[in-house]
């Protein structure tokens, strides 16, 4: 069984340098620090007052509701192409009236 690499990337994310390491790409791990650094950039804007700990568990939480939004959508888009693909073709759906 052949090990998966792991890749180091050092990033900064609200001024703080950080090692991360993980399974994807240097590019995606880049891509996910830079939407952390701009979730918390974003946050600090409208709230200068805030400490880092503050600022990091609120960025969390926006991203964390953003994801679960975009999973219901994706669920829901995935149940409409499962109930189209199960209609008959040529025979039109009750909706579409």
């Amino acid at each position: 069984m052949q090990k998966e690499e792991t890749n180091r990337i050092r990033v900064d994310i609200y001024g703080q340098e950080y090692q991360l390491r993980g399974k994807a790409s240097t590019e995606h791990i880049r891509l996910v620090a830079g939407l952390v650094d701009d979730k918390m950039r974003e946050i600090a804007r409208g709230n200068p007052r805030l400490d880092l700990n503050r600022l990091a568990v609120l960025a969390a939480v926006n991203i964390a509701d953003e994801y679960l939004r975009l999973r219901q959508e994706y669920e829901e888009l995935l149940k409409l192409l499962e109930r189209s693909a199960e209609r008959p073709p040529g025979r039109p759906d009750r909706d579409d009236h």
